[in-house]
């Protein structure tokens, strides 16, 4: 196989270890949903993202998070006590070689704000449409997220309220 050397115009061939391969990347997407709402950063850590991941999430922080620790410093207070549906969609998944992959996906998300939880007075659901442009790295234990990209369309409100 000649990896991502193919042309736009071009058909892509695709051989059932690239099915494979992007098959894996779906799963492991869904683990990132999966973890992400049920707050189970371990899982994160664990089975989602490579320990040198970047996360760049431009209405939270201008600058991307580097490192899985440095992610889960700002998410886990981020989303202390706040209840989150995370749905990705049309998955657009590039076998690039053997070990790197990217991908984009459409996204949904929903999050429920508690009373007196953000200092803007925000409460009550918020919801959000974008996307998730997304490279992925196979290691020892599979595919894993390298870089996280997340673009949005429609916020209503930012992630993070003003400082007063």
């Amino acid at each position: 196989m000649n990896w991502g050397t193919q042309s736009l115009m071009e058909p892509a061939m695709i051989d059932a270890a690239m099915i494979l391969d992007i098959e894996e990347i779906k799963r492991l997407k869904s683990r990132y949903f999966y973890h992400l709402d049920h707050k189970e950063w371990d899982g994160w850590r664990q089975n989602v993202f490579c320990r040198d991941a970047s996360m760049h999430v431009p209405e939270a922080r201008s600058e991307p998070f580097f490192g899985i620790d440095s992610i889960l410093s700002f998410l886990i207070p981020l989303l202390d006590g706040v209840l989150t549906v995370h749905h990705g969609h049309m998955p657009d998944i590039q076998i690039l070689s053997p070990t790197t992959a990217s991908g984009i996906w459409a996204m949904e998300d929903v999050l429920f704000w508690p009373k007196g939880r953000r200092a803007d007075g925000v409460e009550g659901r918020v919801q959000g449409y974008g996307h998730y442009h997304e490279t992925y790295s196979r290691e020892s234990g599979g595919w894993r997220i390298k870089t996280l990209r997340l673009s949005r369309i429609l916020a209503p409100v930012p992630l993070l309220a003003p400082v007063p």
